[in-house]
């Protein structure tokens, strides 16, 4: 076994224990490009523990430097109120309003290898492999 596949298994082992059981016991399916907010649904406060956890956990350096608000929006279960515009657009798209950056498992994967935290470098990567296909 590679490097990558032990490193992508300790990744998923440790974010199915972070986002626990599904009410109606449907496990996610985890991927590299699995968005921690929009597919997860980790947002505000959690999203902001779970990277701390991931990156304590996995020896990744540089995360007082990861850029949250880039990646996370508020607190799930905020004011309902501000929720009817997406609502709004879900309904009648089939479309989510989506953040322009999101963070993905695969971003996460690359961060354990590298072993720090680089939001250019890590976009990039990701945006070339996604590119190549």
């Amino acid at each position: 076994m590679t490097e990558h596949d032990e490193l992508w298994e300790q990744l998923e082992h440790f974010t199915r224990a972070e986002i626990g059981r599904s009410l109606f016991g449907k496990e996610p399916i985890l991927t590299p490009s699995t968005r921690v907010e929009e597919d997860l649904r980790i947002s505000g406060i959690d999203a902001i523990e779970f990277v701390d956890k991931l990156f304590e956990r996995f020896n990744v350096a540089n995360g007082e430097s990861f850029p949250y608000v880039r990646y996370f929006g508020g607190e799930a279960g905020g004011n309902p109120i501000a929720a009817i515009p997406y609502l709004i657009l879900f309904l009648f798209t089939g479309k989510r309003c989506e953040s322009e950056h999101s963070l993905t498992l695969g971003m996460l994967l690359l961060a354990m290898r590298m072993h720090r935290w680089d939001t250019e470098l890590i976009e990039k990567e990701c945006r070339d492999v996604r590119r190549d296909g």
